[in-house]
């Protein structure tokens, strides 16, 4: 849940005010401030607060500021106070989000700043009116909500991720709206926060991708897809009830998932009774199969991928190693387990990689897997003295304000990252998934901590794929 600043005054904000509290007062935690005392809202539940003093003073305004707001709406028909306001709250904070009625002059681009123009707003309304112009998305169509627009949060489990590696059944993204330009999205296209998705499809599932992409956590696997599920080589591997226990563990902490269990190459029918007669595999929304003629993960993988809606795939080290290069084509996000049990984890760890844009697009995933599995998230940075890399780490700070969840950030150039996280116990670590990894020569990829890192055995490893 947000925590939202309204400063208010005039007589648009008292009718802002009476929508929200009619409609959506439970949707956030909310701070009112006004100079006018009548435009308070009373009777507030217990999280929310209002004040009455000058928002325009500086001083006053910083008084109520924390690090919890993740964002602010001025509604102002003052165009001096809304500058002194907005400067008050930059001054503050670069990451917060900031959203204007109206339009104050700037020296420089604000990309948290959302300026709302009221006579463009006005004239649109009026335009919709006119004869033999084209109409928005409610006058055309069958008008039963098959076209919809949706603005995608910061926190969004579809923000950062790639248009093609969404799962789109029964609906499409056709367009994306960003920065007042139209995008035709290809497979490789990446949806930014504040982006704006224009979806067609049946109604009832866009309702429900509506509140997905609104979801700020929660949601993992989504969006990849729906299903988990879990490959295991009978002749192979040893470690059958534990990779079994791990992964019922692990999808008791997903909803509204389904979960399946594919077992193949088995080598006794002793093997497949004592499947049977496990009754933790008839449980809610699980369903398993024993594959008796395919023996290739490959050709199984290359099967389900058209049955499945596979958002997670889950498997230990012997099946990884053998079909690396083509489990990291898939794109498709991948837990390898390890010799440290999923349930003894105490932290998530990221290390920073070299493209530090990467560490932005699996930060949603970061926080959200974390928060539903109570992991700790832990950034390692070995190379701090990089200028970019506190862009970063603000970054992961502002995310953090928007789950609630704050982060462990460890910094060092003097010891070796691969050392560092084979040292480490009860970790799961979380990183990009990508297809260069294991085709580089490897005089190229022994200073490339994440080809490097899916050598390591000790840890579970999430990989997270940034593009199809």
């Amino acid at each position: 849940m947000r925590k939202v600043l309204l400063i208010l005054d005039g007589i648009v904000a008292k009718e802002f005010l009476s929508i929200l509290m009619a409609k959506h007062l439970d949707k956030n935690t909310y701070i009112f401030v006004s100079l006018d005392k009548n435009l308070l809202p009373q009777n507030l539940p217990q999280d929310h607060e209002y004040f009455s003093f000058d928002p325009s003073s500086p001083n006053k305004l910083r008084e109520i500021l924390t690090a919890q707001i993740t964002d602010c709406y001025i509604i102002t028909d003052k165009a001096e106070e809304r500058e002194i306001i907005y400067h008050t709250l930059r001054s503050y904070s670069k990451t917060l989000q900031i959203s204007i009625l109206g339009e104050i002059p700037l020296q420089g681009n604000d990309k948290q700043l959302l300026m709302i123009s009221e006579a463009l707003v006005l004239s649109g309304k009026l335009f919709e009116k006119f004869p033999n112009v084209p109409r928005t998305a409610k006058y055309i169509g069958l008008g039963q909500g098959e076209i919809m627009q949706i603005s995608v949060p910061f926190g969004s489990p579809y923000a950062y991720r790639s248009v093609g590696v969404i799962k789109q059944k029964k609906w499409k993204i056709v367009a994306i709206y960003r920065s007042e330009e139209l995008i035709l999205p290809k497979y490789s296209t990446t949806i930014l926060p504040n982006d704006s998705l224009l979806l067609i499809g049946e109604p009832n599932t866009l309702r429900e991708i509506y509140h997905r992409i609104k979801e700020e956590f929660g949601q993992f696997p989504t969006p990849f897809g729906r299903d988990v599920v879990m490959y295991f080589d009978l002749s192979h591997s040893k470690n059958l009830e534990e990779c079994i226990h791990q992964t019922l563990w692990l999808f008791s902490h997903f909803k509204n998932k389904r979960l399946h269990l594919c077992f193949f190459n088995p080598t006794s029918i002793e093997e497949i009774v004592c499947l049977r007669n496990d009754t933790r595999l008839n449980g809610e929304h699980i369903s398993w199969s024993v594959e008796f003629y395919e023996n290739s993960l490959k050709e199984i993988l290359n099967r389900d991928k058209t049955n499945k809606n596979i958002g997670l795939i889950l498997l230990e080290g012997y099946l990884f190693e053998k079909y690396k290069g083509y489990l990291l084509d898939l794109g498709i996000p991948l837990l390898k387990f390890g010799m440290q049990s999923l349930e003894k984890l105490t932290h998530s760890v990221v290390v920073l990689p070299e493209k530090l844009e990467e560490a932005e697009k699996i930060s949603t995933v970061v926080f959200d897997l974390s928060t539903q599995i109570g992991l700790k998230i832990l950034l390692y940075d070995f190379n701090p003295n990089e200028e970019d890399h506190d862009q970063a780490l603000d970054y992961y700070k502002h995310i953090a304000k928007v789950f609630d969840k704050k982060i462990i950030i460890e910094q060092s150039n003097a010891q070796n990252p691969i050392l560092w996280l084979n040292r480490q116990k009860h970790i799961l670590q979380i990183l990009p998934l990508r297809k260069e990894n294991v085709k580089k020569f490897w005089f190229f990829s022994l200073c490339d901590v994440e080809n490097l890192s899916t050598h390591l055995t000790n840890l579970p490893q999430l990989f997270i794929p940034l593009s199809v």
